[in-house]
Protein backbone atom coordinates (compact mmCIF):
# COMPACT_ATOMS: atom_id res chain seq x y z
CA UNK A 1 0.00 0.00 0.00
CA UNK A 2 1.69 3.29 -0.91
CA UNK A 3 0.62 6.80 0.08
CA UNK A 4 0.08 9.96 -1.93
CA UNK A 5 1.85 12.84 -0.79
CA UNK A 6 0.74 16.26 -1.07
CA UNK A 7 2.14 18.88 -3.39
CA UNK A 8 0.39 21.95 -1.83
CA UNK A 9 1.28 22.97 1.79
CA UNK A 10 -0.67 21.90 4.85
CA UNK A 11 -2.93 25.06 5.27
CA UNK A 12 -4.48 24.58 1.88
CA UNK A 13 -5.58 20.84 2.93
CA UNK A 14 -7.21 21.85 6.30
CA UNK A 15 -8.48 24.93 4.16
CA UNK A 16 -10.28 22.08 1.96
CA UNK A 17 -11.58 20.53 5.28
CA UNK A 18 -13.29 23.70 6.65
CA UNK A 19 -14.72 24.47 3.52
CA UNK A 20 -16.80 20.67 3.34
CA UNK A 21 -17.24 21.29 7.23
CA UNK A 22 -18.97 25.01 6.32
CA UNK A 23 -21.31 22.91 4.24
CA UNK A 24 -22.18 20.22 6.32
CA UNK A 25 -23.52 22.93 9.19
CA UNK A 26 -25.34 24.28 6.00
CA UNK A 27 -27.09 21.02 5.39
CA UNK A 28 -27.77 20.02 8.88
CA UNK A 29 -29.72 23.74 9.36
CA UNK A 30 -31.86 23.39 6.21
CA UNK A 31 -32.46 19.84 7.25
CA UNK A 32 -33.39 20.35 10.10
CA UNK A 33 -35.79 23.41 9.03
CA UNK A 34 -37.41 20.63 6.69
CA UNK A 35 -37.89 18.09 9.10
CA UNK A 36 -39.54 20.71 11.47
CA UNK A 37 -42.21 21.17 8.84
CA UNK A 38 -42.94 17.52 7.78
CA UNK A 39 -45.76 16.81 10.70
CA UNK A 40 -46.83 13.11 11.36
CA UNK A 41 -49.87 12.57 8.87
CA UNK A 42 -53.04 11.24 10.93
CA UNK A 43 -54.59 7.49 10.10
CA UNK A 44 -58.02 6.98 9.40
CA UNK A 45 -59.47 3.86 10.49
CA UNK A 46 -61.52 2.14 7.84
CA UNK A 47 -61.91 -1.31 9.62
CA UNK A 48 -64.54 -2.16 11.89
CA UNK A 49 -62.56 -1.15 14.74
CA UNK A 50 -58.83 -1.74 16.19
CA UNK A 51 -57.74 -2.44 19.49
CA UNK A 52 -55.20 -0.79 21.28
CA UNK A 53 -52.79 -2.54 23.73
CA UNK A 54 -50.61 -1.39 26.85
CA UNK A 55 -47.34 -2.54 25.49
CA UNK A 56 -45.83 -3.49 22.48
CA UNK A 57 -46.89 -7.14 22.15
CA UNK A 58 -49.70 -9.15 22.21
CA UNK A 59 -49.51 -10.79 25.47
CA UNK A 60 -50.44 -6.49 27.10
CA UNK A 61 -54.36 -6.23 27.52
CA UNK A 62 -56.24 -4.42 25.55
CA UNK A 63 -57.20 -0.88 27.12
CA UNK A 64 -58.68 0.81 24.23
CA UNK A 65 -60.64 0.03 21.53
CA UNK A 66 -61.23 2.24 18.61
CA UNK A 67 -63.94 2.39 15.74
CA UNK A 68 -63.96 2.98 12.00
CA UNK A 69 -64.12 6.66 11.02
CA UNK A 70 -61.48 7.95 13.76
CA UNK A 71 -58.06 9.12 13.41
CA UNK A 72 -54.82 7.31 15.00
CA UNK A 73 -51.64 9.43 15.19
CA UNK A 74 -48.16 7.43 15.48
CA UNK A 75 -46.32 8.84 18.59
CA UNK A 76 -43.39 6.06 18.75
CA UNK A 77 -42.62 2.87 16.66
CA UNK A 78 -40.67 0.00 18.08
CA UNK A 79 -39.85 -3.48 16.64
CA UNK A 80 -43.83 -3.60 14.89
CA UNK A 81 -45.17 -2.43 16.98
CA UNK A 82 -46.14 1.73 16.90
CA UNK A 83 -47.68 3.50 20.22
CA UNK A 84 -50.89 5.47 18.79
CA UNK A 85 -53.00 8.54 20.18
CA UNK A 86 -56.71 8.75 19.77
CA UNK A 87 -58.97 11.74 19.64
CA UNK A 88 -59.36 11.16 22.89
CA UNK A 89 -55.96 11.42 23.90
CA UNK A 90 -56.01 7.56 24.62
CA UNK A 91 -52.70 6.36 23.96
CA UNK A 92 -51.90 2.63 23.46
CA UNK A 93 -50.22 0.38 21.16
CA UNK A 94 -50.82 -1.08 17.58
CA UNK A 95 -49.05 -3.96 15.25
CA UNK A 96 -48.24 -2.58 11.89
CA UNK A 97 -50.03 -5.20 10.55
CA UNK A 98 -53.23 -3.43 11.23
CA UNK A 99 -52.25 -0.33 9.80
CA UNK A 100 -52.94 -1.92 6.62
CA UNK A 101 -56.91 -0.97 7.39
CA UNK A 102 -56.21 2.22 7.68
CA UNK A 103 -55.87 5.26 5.09
CA UNK A 104 -53.76 8.10 5.34
CA UNK A 105 -55.60 12.04 5.95
CA UNK A 106 -54.91 12.91 2.21
CA UNK A 107 -57.02 9.28 1.72
CA UNK A 108 -54.18 7.04 0.25
CA UNK A 109 -54.62 3.64 1.62
CA UNK A 110 -51.77 2.00 3.31
CA UNK A 111 -49.29 -0.49 1.33
CA UNK A 112 -46.97 -3.21 2.84
CA UNK A 113 -44.39 -1.27 1.03
CA UNK A 114 -45.60 2.44 2.27
CA UNK A 115 -45.47 0.84 5.76
CA UNK A 116 -41.80 0.06 5.09
CA UNK A 117 -41.06 3.25 3.44
CA UNK A 118 -42.76 4.63 7.15
CA UNK A 119 -39.91 2.36 8.73
CA UNK A 120 -37.28 3.51 6.69
CA UNK A 121 -38.18 7.18 7.79
CA UNK A 122 -38.51 6.99 11.36
CA UNK A 123 -35.39 4.65 11.83
CA UNK A 124 -33.13 5.70 15.01
CA UNK A 125 -29.86 3.50 14.41
CA UNK A 126 -28.11 1.90 11.44
CA UNK A 127 -25.30 -0.47 11.34
CA UNK A 128 -23.38 -1.80 7.77
CA UNK A 129 -20.50 -3.23 6.36
CA UNK A 130 -18.44 -1.76 3.30
CA UNK A 131 -16.08 -3.57 1.11
CA UNK A 132 -14.06 -1.20 -1.38
CA UNK A 133 -10.69 0.41 -2.33
CA UNK A 134 -8.03 2.54 0.44
CA UNK A 135 -5.65 3.75 -1.70
CA UNK A 136 -5.01 0.62 -4.02
CA UNK A 137 -5.40 -2.20 -1.00
CA UNK A 138 -8.17 -3.94 -0.42
CA UNK A 139 -10.72 -2.20 2.73
CA UNK A 140 -13.14 -3.41 5.05
CA UNK A 141 -15.26 -1.43 6.99
CA UNK A 142 -18.14 -1.69 9.63
CA UNK A 143 -19.66 1.16 10.90
CA UNK A 144 -22.57 1.88 13.72
CA UNK A 145 -24.74 4.89 13.52
CA UNK A 146 -27.43 6.77 15.65
CA UNK A 147 -30.02 9.23 13.87
CA UNK A 148 -30.27 12.61 15.80
CA UNK A 149 -33.33 13.58 13.38
CA UNK A 150 -33.95 12.16 10.00
CA UNK A 151 -31.56 14.57 8.25
CA UNK A 152 -28.44 14.36 10.97
CA UNK A 153 -26.44 11.45 12.76
CA UNK A 154 -23.11 10.67 13.91
CA UNK A 155 -21.83 7.83 13.19
CA UNK A 156 -18.40 5.40 14.34
CA UNK A 157 -16.82 3.13 12.00
CA UNK A 158 -13.85 0.91 12.31
CA UNK A 159 -11.92 -0.47 9.13
CA UNK A 160 -8.88 -2.66 7.90
CA UNK A 161 -6.93 -1.72 4.69
CA UNK A 162 -4.69 -4.89 3.40
CA UNK A 163 -1.91 -3.65 1.22
CA UNK A 164 1.23 -5.52 -0.39
CA UNK A 165 3.36 -3.07 1.83
CA UNK A 166 1.60 -2.44 4.73
CA UNK A 167 -1.29 -3.14 6.77
CA UNK A 168 -3.66 -0.11 8.67
CA UNK A 169 -6.14 -0.27 11.01
CA UNK A 170 -8.64 3.26 11.11
CA UNK A 171 -11.31 4.07 14.06
CA UNK A 172 -13.38 7.18 13.14
CA UNK A 173 -16.52 9.16 14.20
CA UNK A 174 -18.38 11.26 11.83
CA UNK A 175 -21.21 13.76 11.61
CA UNK A 176 -23.35 13.27 8.94
CA UNK A 177 -26.34 15.03 7.36
CA UNK A 178 -28.54 13.88 5.12
CA UNK A 179 -30.55 16.88 3.49
CA UNK A 180 -32.94 15.02 1.37
CA UNK A 181 -34.32 11.64 3.65
CA UNK A 182 -37.38 11.53 1.99
CA UNK A 183 -35.76 10.44 -1.43
CA UNK A 184 -35.21 6.79 -2.49
CA UNK A 185 -31.79 7.23 -3.22
CA UNK A 186 -30.55 9.93 -0.78
CA UNK A 187 -26.84 11.81 -1.04
CA UNK A 188 -25.42 12.65 2.07
CA UNK A 189 -22.12 14.36 3.09
CA UNK A 190 -20.12 13.73 6.25
CA UNK A 191 -17.14 15.38 8.33
CA UNK A 192 -15.53 13.60 11.04
CA UNK A 193 -11.70 12.55 12.44
CA UNK A 194 -10.01 9.86 14.21
CA UNK A 195 -6.99 7.34 14.34
CA UNK A 196 -5.01 5.47 11.57
CA UNK A 197 -2.66 2.93 12.92
CA UNK A 198 -0.02 1.91 10.19
CA UNK A 199 1.95 -1.41 10.46
CA UNK A 200 4.44 -2.14 7.47
CA UNK A 201 5.46 -5.73 6.35
CA UNK A 202 8.96 -4.95 5.98
CA UNK A 203 11.27 -6.36 8.84
CA UNK A 204 14.00 -3.09 8.21
CA UNK A 205 14.91 -0.76 10.91
CA UNK A 206 13.61 1.98 9.43
CA UNK A 207 9.90 0.59 8.47
CA UNK A 208 8.13 1.31 12.02
CA UNK A 209 4.74 1.18 13.21
CA UNK A 210 3.27 4.63 12.99
CA UNK A 211 -0.31 6.30 14.64
CA UNK A 212 -1.75 9.54 13.39
CA UNK A 213 -4.43 11.43 13.64
CA UNK A 214 -7.03 11.23 10.63
CA UNK A 215 -9.58 14.27 9.13
CA UNK A 216 -12.22 12.72 6.98
CA UNK A 217 -14.95 14.94 4.42
CA UNK A 218 -17.41 11.96 2.49
CA UNK A 219 -19.98 12.11 -0.16
CA UNK A 220 -21.97 8.80 -0.44
CA UNK A 221 -25.61 7.87 -1.34
CA UNK A 222 -28.39 5.47 0.80
CA UNK A 223 -31.01 3.66 -1.32
CA UNK A 224 -33.66 1.99 0.54
CA UNK A 225 -33.98 -1.84 -0.73
CA UNK A 226 -36.85 -3.18 0.97
CA UNK A 227 -37.63 -3.23 4.71
CA UNK A 228 -35.11 -2.43 6.83
CA UNK A 229 -32.13 -3.13 4.55
CA UNK A 230 -30.09 -0.20 2.84
CA UNK A 231 -27.50 -0.35 -0.22
CA UNK A 232 -25.19 2.90 0.34
CA UNK A 233 -22.21 3.56 -1.76
CA UNK A 234 -19.33 6.13 -0.67
CA UNK A 235 -16.61 8.31 -1.04
CA UNK A 236 -14.04 9.31 1.77
CA UNK A 237 -11.02 11.75 1.07
CA UNK A 238 -9.19 11.42 4.09
CA UNK A 239 -6.07 13.77 4.93
CA UNK A 240 -3.43 11.98 7.55
CA UNK A 241 -1.92 14.64 9.85
CA UNK A 242 1.90 13.29 10.74
CA UNK A 243 4.94 14.78 12.19
CA UNK A 244 6.54 14.89 8.88
CA UNK A 245 7.24 17.69 6.58
CA UNK A 246 4.10 16.69 4.24
CA UNK A 247 0.48 15.28 5.61
CA UNK A 248 -0.49 12.58 3.40
CA UNK A 249 -3.48 12.33 1.50
CA UNK A 250 -5.89 9.13 1.18
CA UNK A 251 -8.95 8.70 -1.01
CA UNK A 252 -11.47 5.49 -0.30
CA UNK A 253 -14.30 4.13 -2.27
CA UNK A 254 -16.63 1.48 -0.69
CA UNK A 255 -20.04 -0.09 -1.32
CA UNK A 256 -22.09 -2.45 1.45
CA UNK A 257 -25.33 -2.90 3.40
CA UNK A 258 -26.81 -1.67 6.25
CA UNK A 259 -30.05 -2.43 8.17
CA UNK A 260 -31.59 -0.22 9.98
CA UNK A 261 -34.05 -0.25 13.20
Amino acid sequence: MTFLYLNKPKNRSLSQIAQTLLCLLVCFFCGKVLAEEVDTNALLIEVAFVELHSGPGVGYPVLHVVEKGEYLTVQVKRTSWLKVTDKRNNTGWLHQDELLGLTTQQGEKLTSAEISWRDFQDRHYEAGVMYGDFAGAHFYNAQFAYLFTSVFSGEVSVGKALGTISDSDLYEAMLISQPMPELFISPYIGIGGGVIKTKPHSVLADSEKRQDTLMSAAFGLKYHLARNFLLRAEYKYSLVLTDRDDNEEIKVWKLGFSVFF
